[in-house]
């Protein structure tokens, strides 16, 4: 039963996360996926910016998540983990991400990421 509470709890949640944002390194790029209007922003670190728009939220399991153009291709593929990181900053993300060739050519860092949402923030990693 606790499990199943949990649960609910957690999609409650994730219905009011609006706005998730990820960020790379190597190459330096940012996304923005907005639940809203179904739209992924990709920016680059030239100030290139890119739009993708029907972009729908799927829930594969407990706390794994995918986005998916229209044509059911797999964009980005966000794990909530509470390890996430950008390849190189000393912020932990709630969220760890795997981003597609299709959102932006991979490079050093293979499209991994960390990611935050409007109620899930980065944090300062501590010395444990």
């Amino acid at each position: 039963m606790f499990k199943y509470t949990l649960g609910i709890l957690f999609l409650a949640n994730m219905a009011h996360a609006d706005i998730i944002k990820c960020s790379f390194t190597e190459p330096f790029y940012d996304t923005e996926y907005s639940m809203a209007q179904q739209k992924l922003t990709v920016s680059d670190f030239e100030g290139t910016t890119k739009s993708i728009r029907n972009v729908s939220f799927q829930i594969k399991g407990p706390g794994q998540f995918e986005l998916w153009d229209s044509s059911g291709n797999v964009l980005q593929k966000l794990n909530l983990t509470n390890e996430g990181s950008n390849g190189m900053s000393d912020f932990v993300y709630p969220y760890e991400v795997e981003s597609s060739d299709l959102v932006y050519g991979s490079g050093a860092n293979n499209g991994i990421g960390g990611c935050t949402s409007n109620f899930l923030h980065r944090k300062e990693q501590s010395d444990e």
